[in-house]
């Protein structure tokens, strides 16, 4: 839930006295106690007269009763409420024929609008629902992502209101499929007598009413065609749509018998395998862009015998699953494996807790070293503060060719080269924040491929600053720059992060007088480990005079650690700082190696301690029996109600384990403590899938029998695919007169790859022409950035139809619920309130003389 919560009541000295609670209310009968004391004096025959002893004896009644309420103390108990909200429509117009528009619509790029979507729903206050108006293909593409974001959303677009003759109006076909995957094909046509005819790579695709379903095993380019003939077979309009084939998802078999290796191919026929044997096995491997992995199908055993063998490949497994890969692990020689043997790593992909033999069957909590941690998704996150202010722009030892900003620029890309010359490229997360009294995200953390690398640096040199000042005539908020940086920073899941500031002066005063302090932000980067690189460049740090001494404190500050601060000043180093930002991406990797180098070290510490305690480490507790099989929540789900037959198969033996909290647990066994079959669970942006009973005969039982446990397996694999992701095509609309572009980009050159050739395009309005028309058919447009070139989308030239004219848009999916408002939250929080304990002692502190003074007065 995206929360608001209420104002705490600040530090003021008197709450609300309906909000107090005694803190340690064990103390309260000593009230009792001092009460039937005080009581107990008045009984006592005292040399003053009844009516003093009865004064004084209430004084120390009730001094004794505040005593003893100071010494149980208070906190004070404040509700606070969490809402969601959504209000109101918004709506995206991409053309001109969607209504007028007012104040709260927006006309930008449907990827920026889905970017927008996803914050609001990060928010306090997001939409209720959304609407695209636009053409077909532009207005369902975004409707789409908009929906897989959680938005209802409905696409409009405009129709044809008089047609004179014959027309295609459009085509609804897959963009890209895997090998053998189903896809549905959905053409409208105004037909006026005529006949239409679809094919797929020109052979003919059956139909009925322009609806067709298509399956191909090919991968590759195929081109799905539209065409209408009258009665003598004369062709009136053709259309068509380009569908992408990729590769045969690769199931890797790392770590497995031949037998093993054998069912696996039986129960997944569709998929294209690869043997991995553990000797020699490098990580590498899951990196290789040609041959791209989609499941790694291995054993606990296999993990078992990697981390004592060759841990690396665990942390390269590991990273890549992080990254979006799927593990499908087996418990397949459970028996052998020592739980405190395996990698972290390996502990922490799993969804389950392996559990020793002697324990008992179902503990009510897994350790906590089983599942701590999170998934990384990089080795490495770094981020690039970068002063844009306009003293930026001067030159560095009178260099007419180079300035301040130009050094800060070169460093970014000089270390985006490192990282690649380390191979690091698809390991490593770099983001670049500009500021001055504003903040701007020239890319947050992100991975960088060639392509946008250079495009990065063409943008950072058209960065420019502000002119915009404090009332102090300063324009750097280096404060605010750091808490930004540092927050996002914070959320990314990677070993190691840093950050690295470049700025040529102090931070604006107005931010120490308001307790902004630098710091603070260092202090709170230790404790997150966060690394804090930081670099003075330019006259502002040479000298002895206040503002120099400022300058200085500010990058002193900030360092996290000693030798993390480099004052170049100004001169020939100050030419080679952009050397500094190398030597955070060394000093990156150097922590991220030295981390694990520790983590290992560590865990052979405990090994080396297990042994001199016990000469053999209690294995995986692996019981046999006959254990029905149960088919869960998850598993109707993932594999269908109906999916386990009755009664059902019976497992011979399995790996015993616990399902770690966030576990989906989609088959159970039926046995004590109701133990996890096959379980599933997210680990960064992949999946992992554990399935205790293992893949021989002898541990399957009946399920050899079970006819329908292929399917199971498969739908199983296939779910562990990389998910998809909701995808804005660039490529619009395709005609003779030019292709519509969504979101150009600035500098790029496009051509139109045909099978004649290449023809260089011409952008202008977004429109991408040429003299002399495009030719008609199917066609890549091809994007370059200086010598580096990228496919951005397929299409199909084609006429446009003659049509008289358009009417109000169609609603293609109105029967949407609207995003609703949930019940408020409320929860309580304690915290501590001395000042109750302070009242009391001083009332106590003024009661006792009074005491006094009473009998010396009698």
């Amino acid at each position: 839930m995206h929360a608001r919560f209420g104002a705490h009541n600040g530090k003021r000295l008197m709450p609300d006295l309906s909000s107090l609670q005694i803190a340690h209310p064990a103390t309260l009968p000593w009230i009792g106690i001092g009460a039937v004391l005080g009581l107990l004096v008045l009984l006592l025959p005292w040399r003053h007269g009844k009516r003093t002893v009865a004064i004084a004896g209430m004084i120390r009644v009730i001094a004794v009763a505040l005593l003893v309420f100071a010494l149980a103390g208070f906190v004070e108990v404040q509700p606070q409420t969490s809402r969601f909200e959504p209000q109101g429509e918004w709506r995206l117009l991409l053309d001109d024929h969607a209504p007028a528009a007012d104040a709260s619509d927006f006309r930008e790029t449907p990827l920026t609008f889905t970017n927008r979507v996803r914050d609001a729903l990060a928010g306090e206050q997001p939409p209720q629902r959304a609407e695209v108006w636009g053409s077909h293909e532009q207005s369902t593409r975004a409707r789409d992502a908009v929906i897989a974001l959680g938005l209802p959303c409905t696409a409009h677009w405009p129709e044809v209101n008089v047609l004179p003759s014959p027309m295609i109006l459009h085509i609804d076909a897959p963009t890209t499929l895997q090998p053998g995957e189903a896809g549905q094909v959905s053409v409208s046509a105004f037909l006026a007598g005529a006949t239409l005819k679809l094919l797929l790579d020109g052979a003919d695709l059956p139909h009925k009413s322009g609806h067709a379903e298509i399956r191909i095993d090919k991968p590759g380019v195929h081109l799905l065609e539209a065409v209408l003939h009258d009665a003598q077979g004369k062709e009136l309009a053709r259309s068509g749509s380009v569908t992408r084939v990729g590769k045969p998802p690769i199931l890797l078999m790392l770590g497995l018998t031949a037998e093993h290796e054998k069912r696996a191919i039986e129960l997944a026929p569709g998929w294209k395998t690869e043997r991995g044997d553990l000797a020699g096995f490098n990580a590498g491997r899951f990196d290789d862009a040609d041959n791209v992995v989609g499941v790694v199908l291995t054993s606990v055993d296999a993990l078992y015998q990697l981390s004592l063998s060759n841990p690396s490949v665990i942390y390269g497994l590991s990273f890549w699953v992080a990254r979006g890969g799927g593990l499908y692990v087996t418990g397949d020689g459970a028996k052998f494996v020592a739980p405190e043997y395996l990698a972290s790593e390996a502990k922490m992909l799993l969804p389950v807790t392996l559990l020793k033999e002697g324990k008992p069957p179902q503990p009510e909590d897994p350790p906590v070293e089983e599942i701590k941690g999170k998934a990384e998704v990089a080795k490495a996150s770094i981020i690039y503060v970068l002063d844009r202010s306009g003293s930026m722009n001067a030159t560095v030892n009178r260099r007419a060719d180079l300035t301040r900003w130009r050094v800060a620029c070169k460093g970014v890309t000089e270390a985006l080269k490192k990282i690649k010359e380390a191979k690091e490229q698809t390991n490593t997360r770099v983001g670049v924040l500009a500021f001055t009294l504003k903040q701007t995200w020239i890319d947050k953390p992100r991975v960088f491929i060639d392509f946008d690398v250079k495009n990065l640096a063409q943008r950072l040199a058209a960065t420019e600053g502000d002119t915009d000042y404090d009332e102090m005539y300063y324009n750097t908020d280096v404060y605010a720059a750091m808490r930004e940086a540092l927050d996002v920073i914070k959320k990314e899941h990677s070993a190691v992060k840093v950050i690295v500031l470049m700025t040529d002066g102090a931070d604006r005063p107005a931010n120490a007088r308001e307790g902004k302090l630098l710091a603070n932000i260092a202090e709170e980067a230790r404790r997150e480990t966060v690394n804090i690189m930081t670099v003075g460049i330019g006259d502002a740090f040479v000298g002895g005079t206040p503002e120099v001494l400022a300058a200085r404190k500010t990058i002193e500050d900030l360092a996290t650690k000693q030798g993390f601060s480099f004052i170049p000043g100004e001169g020939e180093a100050a030419e080679k700082a952009h050397v500094i930002f190398v030597t955070a991406v060394e000093t990156a990797f150097k922590a991220y190696d030295d981390q694990k180098k520790a983590e290992e070290e560590e865990r052979k510490r405990k090994l080396d301690e297990q042994r001199a305690a016990e000469l053999e480490p209690p294995k995986v507790d692996v019981l046999a029996g006959e254990f029905p099989l149960t088919l869960l929540p998850p598993g109707r789900q993932l594999f269908g109600s109906d999916a386990l037959p009755r009664p059902a198969p019976r497992a011979a033996w399995y790996a015993r384990s616990a399902a770690k909290p966030e576990a989906a647990v989609t088959l159970g066994l039926n046995a004590p403590g109701d133990p996890p079959a096959l379980a599933f669970h997210a680990y960064g942006l992949g999946r992992v899938a554990f399935w205790s009973v293992g893949g021989e005969p002898e541990s399957l039982g009946e399920i050899t029998a079970w006819g329908d446990f292929p399917g199971v397996f498969a739908a199983s694999l296939r779910w562990l695919l990389p998910r998809e992701v909701p995808d804005v095509r660039l490529v619009g609309e395709a005609t003779p007169e030019g292709i519509r572009l969504l979101d150009p980009l600035p500098g790029a050159k496009y051509s139109l790859r045909t099978a004649a050739g290449d023809m260089a395009l011409d952008l202008a309005d977004s429109l991408l022409t040429c003299a002399g028309g495009l030719p008609l058919g199917a066609a890549e447009v091809i994007e370059r950035l200086d010598d580096e070139e990228r496919r951005i989308g397929d299409v199909y030239v084609t006429r446009k139809g003659r049509g008289g004219g358009f009417t109000k848009a169609v609603d293609d999916n109105p029967q949407q619920a609207e995003l609703a408002s949930k019940l408020p939250e409320t929860r309580l929080t304690r915290r501590d309130w001395p000042m109750g304990a302070v009242y009391l002692c001083a009332l106590f502190l003024i009661l006792m003389p009074l005491e006094r003074v009473v009998r010396r007065r009698s």
